[in-house]
């Protein structure tokens, strides 16, 4: 951009220097602004004219910019809060479908809604224990090419959403660094719903057009995702769903027959029921004496059940009805049995 085009606008470069390089930690002067002018924009300025520019930034553009006394002027505010984008970093760092890599440039970008300080402090202030996330770069692309097959609308007019097929990964043993393509590479066809994000993860949720029902699918295990000239189907089976219960039956305690279930837990345990069951209308909870509460609610049991509730020893115990009892008493003396010697 020529010089002469450069001093038309030169109150958004006024702006774009408060944005980079101001917040309410690290004021500005008059001076560092004729400097930046001058040195990185070509533009002669004088300190009234600067003096005009922050005026109108903050009495017209509404920018929140204080001070003034002593020559030094702060951004306060400006379209996200620090906390807000420092909350968003987190959670991009936290999740384990988004690669390290993709991660630090995801966390690159947030860091231009804050100045430059800040987003050294975003890029450092992230530390992450103990959490393995994906070595793949394309799961954001999956993630676009689902959403476009779900979509009612293309270019604005509608469309029916489509049916998508993929291949399925797992590992083996023979190999834990590299995933293989399960049933021997076939394809899965499946009508898309809803993604879902549970411990780290992505998920879809779509109906299966081999099982005839809704299953869930890891997106990071999915490879060659391609959407079909197919209408999507399962519609009436997808609206049944009660959503709140399903998530909660399905990734809280695994596959495996529902049945109602009545736990017995200590006082200290409320969080940690509150957390796994909910508060839902069908879910129940009472005093049982003065040390002890029931939860009634519905549970996939399964052995991942049992072991849940072993993790609290004598803190918790199965109730009713008593074929879980019963279960739950098998499935302890399979485990006695394996290390009686």
């Amino acid at each position: 951009m020529a010089k002469s085009e450069n001093q038309k606008v030169k109150t958004l470069f006024v702006a774009k220097f408060f944005l980079e390089n101001s917040d309410e930690n690290h004021p500005v002067t008059a001076g560092d602004i004729t400097d930046y002018l001058k040195n990185e924009c070509g533009i002669e300025a004088e300190r009234r004219a600067i003096y005009r520019d922050i005026a109108a930034l903050r009495d017209v553009f509404g920018m929140d910019i204080d001070g003034g006394q002593g020559g030094k002027y702060r951004l306060l505010s400006r379209q996200f809060e620090f906390d807000d984008l420092r909350l968003l970093a987190e959670c991009v760092h936290a999740t384990k479908f988004i690669s390290a890599e993709k991660a630090q440039e995801l966390v690159y970008t947030i860091g231009q809604f804050c100045s430059s300080y800040q987003s050294e402090e975003l890029e450092r202030e992230v530390f992450l224990c103990d959490r393995v996330k994906t070595t793949r770069k394309d799961i954001l692309l999956l993630i676009g090419i689902i959403h476009a097959a779900m979509a009612d609308k293309e270019n604005g007019k509608p469309k029916p959403p489509q049916k998508i097929s993929f291949k399925y990964l797992k590992y083996t043993i023979q190999n834990k660094n590299t995933q293989v393509e399960r049933h021997g590479g076939a394809s899965y066809k499946v009508s898309p719903y809803k993604l879902l994000i549970n411990d780290g993860n992505y998920y879809l949720l779509a109906y299966d057009d081999k099982s005839q029902d809704m299953r869930t699918y890891r997106i990071d295990r999915m490879k060659e995702v391609t959407a079909l000239n197919e209408p999507r189907e399962g519609a009436e089976i997808f609206a049944a769903i009660d959503m709140e219960t399903y998530t909660r039956r399905v990734f809280s305690m695994y596959g495996g027959q529902q049945k109602r279930v009545s736990i017995r837990f200590d006082n200290s345990l409320l969080d940690t029921a509150i957390e796994r069951f909910g508060t839902a209308s069908d879910v129940f909870y009472r005093p049982d004496g003065e040390q002890h509460f029931v939860v009634t609610a519905d549970v996939e049991i399964s052995d991942q059940f049992f072991s849940w509730v072993c993790g609290f020893r004598k803190r918790a115990k199965i109730i009713s009805p008593p074929d879980v009892v019963a279960d739950m008493q098998k499935f302890l003396k399979d485990i006695t049995e394996r290390y009686e010697t």
